[in-house]
């Protein structure tokens, strides 16, 4: 099939072929009759390729797979197990996939462009509005904006036929976007809101505010239950705009992307990658929760949400119940923005190890920031994760309802702790506290482990010594 859609059926051969070997390594029983199972679907500009094996369980895609995704010979890879086995999903680019915005004829628009009084046209983004708004994002962004499914029309006209996307945009009287807001579905329940944009020439008009306002009422009626945006710290707009609107700032991802440059705002290219505290508002009325959080990352829960009306309350337990010996994990990796992603579904006893064989995975395929999405709602988590700091995972976010399966508390892996914070802006010092103790909290972590590795070392030597 892949073939057939246009994609490279060689390619496709070659990562069946690799994910059948190891779905047989993994049958411990009946190798020899061991079986794959293996369906395709076109998926928008994808064709998705699903394996499914009954052998050892996995906690991602065979790790093999991991360089084809850096060599370009599929677009991505994800394992983990549902009800039936071992599942292996791989995505294959059919020819749309690849077709980049030509840049050519497309003027950037600099500091020095003065403010434009052309009238625009407020309405729903359209597939058909696909060109436009990747020429508007190159305009203002040039090739840095940290979406880069942004920069490729049939991916994005995909995604809204599909009902992934959706968005409102400022139009001109020729079709040009002068302004951007839009909502990416995360889960079933929760919508990435922002992904925002104001060519500069069109600033001062309150554009961002009014899209935002049309995106909400829109997300009013769907399946969402909350919503999450990404305010930027290099100026403080849109956390103000984040707090008007009812959101609150529950944590804070650092390292999170590849530097921007944002005309008008920052002096080029950012240095460093770009840090974003994280916003949550309700959409829909929450569903009362208890909160099960490991006691190191408590305080951050607690700041976060004390002062909202949320119906959680904080559990208390002495010992963990009772779970399954395995933990379920699976995992993703953004490959142009070096971020690994680990969601724990299921709790088992071995969540630790499962969690750090993940995290090995991911950090060898390159990743250099990893999130840990755990199940915060099942009570086991506050004895079970109180281990996870030793893996050096800092507080990231809690994210109420972010899955059917309830709430998610997000943890952070970061190879470089030395984040750059020379171009950070808060909006108040409520905010800047709360960012800065995350900050601390991967700074401390992270001179643990230093220090624990150089005490192994140091060990190490010391009874080499001795045996002499």
């Amino acid at each position: 099939m892949v073939a057939t859609e246009g994609g490279n059926g060689d390619a496709a051969a070659l990562v069946l072929q690799m994910a059948a070997e190891d779905a047989r390594q993994r049958a411990t029983v009946g190798r020899d009759d061991a079986e794959l199972d293996l369906t395709a679907q076109v998926d928008g500009t994808e064709i998705l390729v699903i394996l499914r094996d009954r052998g050892e369980p996995v906690s991602g895609p065979a790790r093999m797979l991991a360089p084809l995704i850096e060599l370009g010979v599929m677009t991505s890879a994800e394992g983990f197990i549902d009800d039936a086995g071992n599942v292996t999903e791989v995505r294959f680019a059919r020819p749309g996939h690849a077709q980049i915005l030509d840049s050519a004829n497309i003027a950037q628009v600099t500091d020095d462009d003065a403010l434009s009084t052309e009238p625009v046209t407020l309405r729903a983004l359209q597939a058909g509005d696909a060109p436009a708004l990747t020429r508007a994002i190159y305009r203002c962004y040039g090739w840095t904006y940290p979406h880069p499914d942004l920069y490729y029309p049939e991916r994005i006209a995909a995604a809204i036929e599909a009902g992934r996307r959706i968005g409102e945009v400022a139009v001109t009287a020729d079709g040009e976007i002068a302004a951007h807001w839009g909502a990416l579905f995360l889960t079933p329940t929760i919508v990435e809101s922002g992904l925002a944009l104001t060519d500069p020439r069109f600033r001062r008009r309150g554009l961002a505010k009014e899209l935002d306002q049309r995106v909400i009422a829109r997300l009013l009626t769907s399946e969402a239950a909350g919503c999450v945006m990404n305010p930027v710290l290099t100026h403080t707009a849109t956390q103000q705009l984040a707090l008007e609107e009812g959101s609150v700032i529950v944590g804070a991802y650092l390292s999170y992307g590849m530097p921007v440059e944002q005309v008008g705002i920052t002096s080029g290219v950012l240095r460093e990658r770009r840090s974003l505290p994280l916003a949550y508002r309700t959409v829909k009325p929450l569903t009362p929760a208890t909160l099960w959080v490991p006691a190191p990352y408590t305080s951050f829960v607690h700041a976060a949400i004390d002062n909202t009306s949320w119906p959680r309350e904080f559990g208390s337990a002495q010992r963990a119940p009772q779970v399954a010996a395995q933990t379920v994990v699976a995992t993703k990796l953004d490959s142009f923005n070096r971020r690994g992603e680990i969601e724990v579904r299921s709790l088992g006893q071995d969540l630790v190890d499962a969690v750090d064989e993940a995290l090995i995975a991911l950090r060898g395929s390159g990743a250099e920031v990893v999130h840990v999405f755990l199940p915060v709602n099942e009570p086991a988590l506050q004895v079970l994760g109180e281990g996870l700091t030793e893996l050096g995972l800092a507080f990231g976010s809690i994210i109420p309802e972010y899955t059917a399966q309830g709430d998610a508390l997000v943890l952070q892996w970061l190879a470089d702790p030395a984040v750059d914070t020379s171009t950070w802006h808060y909006l108040n010092d409520e905010i800047e506290v709360f960012i800065t103790a995350i900050l601390r909290q991967v700074r401390d972590l992270s001179e643990r482990g230093t220090q624990s590795r150089r005490r192994a070392a140091h060990r190490a030597a010391l009874f080499a010594a001795l045996d002499r």
